[in-house]
């Protein structure tokens, strides 16, 4: 198979203004027409916006703030965008040629493996030998396109997770969250040019401090040159070793696609008919080792226990949940971290955006180790009325408080032995959240709408707690897998929500920082 570019080829799938699908090569983004990106997966749905972002914040990023609002009321200068991608060209050849994208610039010796491999779905070596693929099945994904082997590729490369000894996880870490500004209108349409979205996540380069480098080499495209491996345990890469932007093309798995080896036939992702499907690959383990990251795309904590390091926001089981929502947001301090938002969603707030809604928008895989147990995706308001977070991080302590008042009741009221209760009950913390949405979201229009902020909160601590109450009712008195134990359940409601709210979440508190010194 020949090469091709990765900037001048149509390979991306796009939604144009008229609904129909096709394909965008990045030097025409500049198109008003195209509206959305269109893969089929929503995982390469996120590498594409973050393909796109990387090539915009590599080669057209403004200076500052001035000059992004120049382009925002403007418009994106095709011409502009095609002499900045120019310089680029060298680096997103995509087939057999060295240099290829995303890919080890020497040849590799290493273990042959499924083209499949590059979605973490599949089912590996292990997997398959034991026959314990009952839900994932092999097979089902043997042969790609070109097109979506790159978008897949880069995908991997983004979110890689654990992978065994010596396979290194992304710059992130595995199956890092990212946050984006969504843009949910402007100027009264809702049907905006997908430039004009990918725009709000473009930073000036001097709030970002990634000014664009004078030579576009390995150190902003590691696959450029020989692979920075890491056989030793200190061969670490840092952001001082290269340049910052390399945070957008990080490169952790040692990786070359057979394109010597190609099929005729349809697409196992996108169903596209091709005569140089591609069907196998060589990998190999110790990549480059990212350390000391942090990247523009991602929220992270620092726990506020000595001696612990900044650590990546990642998916859970039950998704994001209001309460990290908070994070994401603004910098604050919650039970046990210092949160820290995304750089782009700091930026955002500088800009002047006139008759423009914009929201947050979170996506990411839930990782157990090299297993994929879910995609999230989330949208949320974007609040940018700093002086309401300090009130919305009370209500937010208020409802932990509450939620482990809960927790310890239907212990309680399950099990003659509350103590000695063993199991997973991760899904009442996950029905909490879930559930109290909504609750907390009319709290925000509330507040943004005039109510006093004491009486608000005394409202909401109210309710939160009489949720609460119901909630045990719901599950004690109805739970048809226990036998039902009145006596048991009445002790323990009375125990936990016979008192005001405020005194059970005052004694819950203490309990908990009692439970804490001891």
């Amino acid at each position: 198979m020949n090469s091709f570019s990765l900037l001048t080829t149509p390979w991306l799938p796009v939604r144009f203004k008229d609904g129909s699908i096709g394909k965008l090569a990045p030097v025409n983004l500049a198109d008003e027409n195209v509206v959305d990106i269109a893969a089929t997966r929503a995982d390469l749905q996120g590498a594409a916006w973050q393909f796109l972002l990387g090539l915009l914040q590599c080669s057209i990023a403004p200076k500052n703030r001035n000059r992004w609002e120049d382009v925002w009321e403007d418009g994106l200068s095709a011409d502009a965008l095609h002499r900045a991608l120019e310089q680029l060209e060298h680096a997103f050849q995509f087939g057999g040629e060295t240099p290829s994208f995303m890919q080890d610039f020497e040849p590799l010796t290493g273990e042959t493996v499924s083209i499949a491999s590059l979605l973490p779905e599949i089912p590996g070596a292990q997997t398959t030998k034991f026959n314990k693929d009952h839900f994932i099945k092999r097979g089902v994904t043997e042969r790609l396109c070109p097109h979506c082997a790159a978008l897949a590729l880069f995908s991997l490369q983004l979110n890689a997770p654990a992978g065994g000894k010596g396979y290194r996880t992304g710059l992130r870490g595995g199956g890092p969250m990212t946050t984006l500004i969504e843009l949910q209108e402007y100027q009264g349409n809702r049907q905006t040019p997908l430039w004009r979205k990918l725009w709000l996540n473009v930073m000036p380069q001097d709030s970002a401090e990634m000014p664009l480098p004078g030579l576009y080499d390995e150190s902003v495209f590691p696959w450029l040159a020989a692979t920075r491996t890491s056989e030793q345990a200190n061969a670490v890469t840092t952001p001082e070793q290269v340049s910052p932007l390399q945070a957008y093309w990080g490169m952790p798995r040692r990786i070359r696609i057979d394109f010597n080896t190609t099929h005729s036939g349809r697409c196992d992702i996108c169903e596209t008919e091709s005569d140089a499907l591609l069907s196998g690959m060589t990998v190999k383990n110790y990549g480059v080792n990212y350390e000391g990251w942090r990247h523009p795309l991602t929220p992270y904590r620092l726990p506020l226990k000595e001696g612990s390091g900044f650590y990546s926001v990642k998916p859970q089981p039950g998704g994001l949940i209001w309460r990290d929502w908070l994070g994401l947001n603004h910098e604050g301090t919650s039970e046990n971290n210092t949160e820290y938002p995304a750089l782009v969603v700091k930026t955002v707030g500088a800009h002047s955006l006139k008759d423009t809604r914009i929201g947050l928008w979170g996506f990411g895989y839930d990782f157990d180790n090299m297993k994929a147990r879910c995609w999230y995706e989330h949208h949320f308001p974007l609040l940018l009325t700093e002086n309401l977070i300090p009130s919305l991080r009370k209500a937010a302590n208020t409802a932990s408080r509450n939620l482990s008042l809960l927790r310890s009741a239907l212990k309680e009221a399950w099990f003659a032995d509350a103590k000695g209760a063993r199991g997973d009950f991760s899904f009442i913390d996950i029905d909490f959240w879930n559930l109290t949405q909504g609750r907390f979201l009319q709290m925000i229009h509330d507040l943004e709408n005039g109510w006093e902020l004491d009486d608000r909160l005394s409202k909401w601590q109210t309710d939160i707690w009489l949720f609460t109450r119901s909630y045990f009712d719901d599950r004690v008195f109805t739970n048809p897998y226990e036998g039902v134990d009145l006596k048991r359940i009445m002790m323990a409601r009375k125990k936990y929500f016979t008192k005001s709210a405020e005194k059970q979440s005052t004694k819950a508190a203490k309990a908990k920082k009692q439970g804490a010194a001891e």
